[in-house]
């Protein structure tokens, strides 16, 4: 058996030397943990707390490997080996660049066997065909009040007080049983007993069937599928009241804080179920490549790219002031290794950026480039230690609600929101390029309304000859320059630590550990 103590020789030393003895010590904790003694745990602590390495260029795959051992102790290890593995994580977390992201990443990956989801809702997709104007008396709707539109939906006031009546269109060619499973998870949520008010709409069906067919001509709601199938729904009258509404006057940031503490503590709490909201907002590294990227362009916050256009993606969360929302978005996910990481990182970031553009909201005219071609500076719109209050919540609320316990964040909150004041307050990165390769892929016809989409008159957009050279075009702001990396890699450092903490705290309070 290898010596515990000639194995850890060397984690204190030069490059090699400790890459040596890391290699040696996870030997030795894959043949027998038990052999690896406190003075080792120490050990590796020291090496990624001291970070003596952080100008190596392989100092990451140094201090996963160390944190990767530390980890296995964490599963696998006898209940003190566990404890002592656990802390010196959470001190590895606290370290800011490569031991901090190298621990989250090896955490990433910890399996949790504790986290069971259920069997997802089945829900009948056939559709029952029905005049608007019977679905929405049938439904509640006040027939005094004409309907609005709130995105692809109608909205009426209900006779009932302080509800809606509410008719979500499918797109065209979208698939129905997203539509339907939407109805099916508002079923099933209203019986959850959730740890904070969560407002939960009551779908209105007919029988078993969840959806309607409301043929008739629309013309407020262009795009609709051709059988004009639907779901119709009562919500509460604050339902599409978001977080971040324009609020030129009366800022209220506890009540952002509220707020938002309430959507992280309910999207934790839900994860720790095993449902998984996937689209907290939309998050793209690029939408203009969607077509031709194997990844469609989605974001991977795992990596340093650009965030595209995050003010514009923060606009409509689905989460508000009367709890989550877009059900249809809700997934059974299983503990395993990297994708719950990622996912609970997502809700991390996208709760950050909506708190980052509410205070851009107290002026939202304020945004993109002068007329002096010079960019929007908007800082003094954010009052910075609101700002860290509210991150730091963000953190707490989750950790309590994934976990079952607070804890303080494994990152500083203060720096976090001054950096993010620093980059979401000017808007720096502005452009895009439309490649010729992605023009190639389009009709002209096609690539005229992709112009106008992003801002081009139609004469303009005409102009362009299609497949002739690249077009920049001013669609920001967004988080770095096209192409290139993130401008705030702060937050993605943040969000590695956070979702690192919560999923090791996880770990310690399953049974066995």
């Amino acid at each position: 058996m290898t010596d515990p103590g000639f194995a850890a020789f060397g984690l204190d030393g030069d490059f090699t030397a400790a890459w040596l003895a890391a290699r040696r010590v996870a030997d030795l904790a894959d043949r027998d943990p038990l052999a690896v003694t406190p003075a080792v745990v120490d050990a590796l602590t020291g090496l990624l707390v001291r970070n003596d390495h952080a100008r190596q260029t392989q100092a990451r795959i140094l201090y996963r490997d160390a944190a990767g051992i530390l980890v296995r102790l964490l599963a696998g290890g006898a209940p003190e080996q566990a404890a002592s593995a656990r802390r010196a994580l959470t001190a590895a977390l606290a370290t800011p660049g490569k031991p901090r992201l190298a621990a989250a990443e090896a955490v990433g990956g910890l399996p949790l066997a504790g986290i069971v989801p259920p069997e997802p809702p089945v829900a009948d997709q056939a559709a029952r065909p029905v005049p608007l104007a019977t679905l929405l008396a049938r439904a509640g709707a006040d027939p005094a009040a004409k309907p609005r539109r709130a995105g692809r939906s109608l909205v009426a006031p209900a006779r009932r007080p302080g509800r809606l009546v509410v008719v979500k269109c499918l797109r065209h060619g979208e698939d129905p049983v997203g539509l339907a499973l939407e109805g099916a998870w508002m079923e099933r949520c209203a019986a959850m007993d959730f740890p904070a008010p969560c407002h939960v709409p009551a779908p209105f069906r007919d029988g078993e069937a969840m959806l309607w067919a409301v043929a008739e001509a629309l013309p407020d709601l262009p795009g609709r599928d051709r059988q004009g199938r639907c779901l119709a729904y009562v919500a509460r009258e604050d339902y599409f009241r978001y977080p971040n509404d324009p609020c030129p006057e009366g800022f209220d940031g506890e009540a952002l804080r509220a707020t938002l503490g309430r959507a992280a503590l309910l999207l934790g709490w839900l994860a720790g179920q095993g449902v998984v909201h996937e689209a907290a907002i939309p998050l793209f590294h690029n939408r203009v490549q969607r077509e031709r990227r194997e990844d469609a362009g989605v974001y991977d916050w795992r990596l340093p790219g650009r965030l595209d256009r995050w003010l514009a993606s923060s606009r409509h969360p689905n989460f508000g002031v009367s709890g989550l929302r877009d059900f249809e978005h809700l997934v059974c996910l299983p503990g395993a290794p990297g994708k719950l990481y990622r996912h609970l990182g997502n809700h991390f970031i996208s709760l950050l950026l909506v708190a980052g553009s509410a205070f851009r909201q107290r002026d939202p005219g304020l945004v993109g480039l002068m007329p002096d071609g010079a960019p929007a500076d908007a800082r003094h719109l954010f009052d910075e230690a609101a700002l860290a209050r509210i991150v730091e919540t963000i953190f707490t609320a989750y950790h309590e609600g994934f976990v079952g316990t607070t804890a303080a964040p494994p990152f500083d909150a203060r720096d976090l929101a001054r950096r993010m004041v620093e980059e979401m307050g000017v808007d720096r990165h502005m452009t895009e390029l439309l490649r010729v390769a992605d023009q190639e892929a389009m009709t002209d016809a096609a690539f005229v309304k992709f112009l106008t989409s992003r801002g081009l008159t139609p004469e303009a957009a005409r102009a362009h000859a299609r497949g002739a050279a690249d077009v920049e075009l001013v669609t920001g702001p967004h988080l770095g320059d096209f192409n290139n990396r993130t401008s705030l890699p702060e937050l993605n450092e943040a969000t590695a630590a956070a979702v690192a903490a919560c999923l090791a705290a996880r770990h310690g309070r399953e049974p066995g550990n």
